[in-house]
């Protein structure tokens, strides 16, 4: 049963008693895992100080003097996640970063140790071998216990056993997915003990009906907090709200809506003036370019001089098998659209290079009879490796086409243009998902599109190896042409 109260604004639901969870304050949350990291802490040190003596010196050791050091640790630890906000809700309930700021503060408390123990000359505390086996067993045994009795907590909180806080939900009546709003605040130890839905017209009476009703909660139940879920494409309406909830004793936390979600989730750029969020992002950032640059660096230095040979071969082909050069440079566009000169082994009658160039087809008349041979086996693409190595191209990307064909398809493809976000690839995502050769049709063109989009999205390095893997599988491509 659900007991209720009726008045002028809506009706206000309380849960009933024997299906509420049990209320757990947040701090006592927080003061039991930290006094949890402590216990690992020193237990970490006495054990491997004990293992350690009796294994290998068999002795007793310094129990206390480990235990001490230890509880020295614990604090660096605990300090630590407080200032890495390592004890917040979401932290404690995910098991990636919880893991990763616990062994940040493990390896800092170590350090910090080693260091005091250097400078104060009291080395001789502890032996190394001890301390040794301490920061292994922190690692081994106590990170596991510790991320045990997390997931325990956590999956008491999502069973809606345990709450952290209780609080007055406030929503508005276009307010889609009330059930799931509560559900998901359950989930997060937020137990909602009173619902109001705002009516759209805030008159006075309403509004003293609405902050009534909220006193009322407050002063019979031990409320925590208001959560109010409100659209923000009405600024003077949350302004409204935000002076009537100021009336109230307790925090009130405004929820962004979808799209100011996306917003605020993104990164920010502090200026003296106020904050500027990142609405778009690049694709790489300066690690991932760091990395990716390298790679490029050390695996086409490698081809070019492995590949020298094959060079040579082929170019003494292409120039005995028809005149020209033995090189073709044609203009492409780049990283943020930057012109480059793109270069392939000759493999046609023509170098066309303008405002209109006519795409290869199978059987072309204008491919020379060792131009057939190199078109199908790719080889004509080898000196892009030049490319890559002075940085115009990636190993791996979207290819480029010829600048006649970008202005043409950047007109009516609307995401064309997001492939430069990128350095063009000697192979591609698209490439080695059967998306070669010509293409004759916009379906085509827009399927490659896709499948480059994708994989700016997904960079990896490791997708990268991936790639280069499948294209040696699919360089016989009969697509290719």
């Amino acid at each position: 049963m659900r007991a209720t109260l009726n008045h002028p604004m809506r009706s206000l639901n309380f849960s009933d008693a024997t299906q509420s969870p049990h209320i757990v304050p947040y701090q006592y949350t927080v003061l039991t895992v930290m006094a949890l990291d402590m216990t690992f802490a020193i237990m970490s040190f006495l054990v491997g100080d004990i293992l350690f003596h009796r294994l290998f010196l068999g002795g007793v050791g310094s129990p206390m003097a480990a235990a001490l050091l230890g509880a020295k640790a614990g604090l660096v630890l605990v300090l630590f996640l407080v200032l890495v906000r390592g004890y917040s809700g979401v932290t404690l309930r995910s098991a990636r970063s919880g893991t990763i700021k616990f062994l940040q503060g493990w390896v800092i408390g170590f350090f910090v140790l080693g260091w005091a123990a250097f400078l104060t000359q009291t080395t001789e505390i502890a032996s190394r071998g001890s301390i040794s086996l301490a920061f292994a067993i922190g690692i081994l045994a106590a990170l596991p216990m510790r991320l045990s009795v997390l997931a325990l907590l956590t999956q008491l909180i999502s069973d809606s056993r345990i709450a952290t806080s209780e609080a007055i939900l406030v929503y508005e009546d276009e307010t889609t997915g009330l059930h799931g709003i509560r559900r998901d605040l359950a989930r997060n130890g937020i137990n909602v003990r009173a619902v109001f839905s705002i009516p759209e017209d805030l008159s006075a009476e309403t509004s003293d009906d609405f902050i009534n009703g909220c006193r009322a909660v407050i002063a019979e139940r031990d409320i925590d907090a208001v959560h109010l879920f409100v659209r923000w494409n009405d600024v003077s309406r949350i302004q409204g709200l935000r002076i009537l909830l100021a009336k109230l004793s307790v925090p009130v936390y405004l929820y962004p809506d979808r799209l100011a979600a996306e917003v605020v989730a993104s990164r920010r750029l502090e200026v003296d003036f106020g904050t500027a969020f990142e609405v778009q992002s690049a694709p790489l950032n300066i690690f991932d370019r760091l990395q990716k640059r390298t790679f490029d660096i050390v695996v086409s230095s490698a081809l070019l001089v492995g590949l020298l040979p094959v060079f040579a071969l082929v170019a003494i082909a292409v120039k005995w098998d028809s005149p020209g050069p033995v090189l073709f440079r044609q203009d492409r566009k780049g990283f943020s659209g930057r012109w480059f000169g793109i270069y392939k082994f000759r493999s046609m009658s023509v170098m066309e290079n303008g405002p209109k160039v006519q795409q290869a087809s199978k059987d072309d008349v204008r491919t020379t009879r060792v131009g057939h041979l190199l078109r199908r086996s790719s080889i004509d693409e080898l000196p892009q490796l030049f490319n890559v190595l002075r940085g115009e191209m990636s190993l791996v990307g979207p290819r480029p086409h010829a600048v006649a064909h970008d202005d043409y398809y950047e007109a009516i493809i609307s995401a064309y243009a997001i492939r430069h976000h990128v350095k063009p690839g000697l192979t591609g995502w698209a490439q080695v998902n059967g998306l070669r050769g010509a293409t004759p049709c916009i379906s085509m063109m827009e399927a490659r599109v896709t499948h480059d989009l994708w994989y700016i999205d997904n960079w990896s390095l490791w997708l990268d190896l991936r790639i280069l893997v499948r294209t040696a599988r699919v360089i016989r491509d009969p697509a290719a042409f």
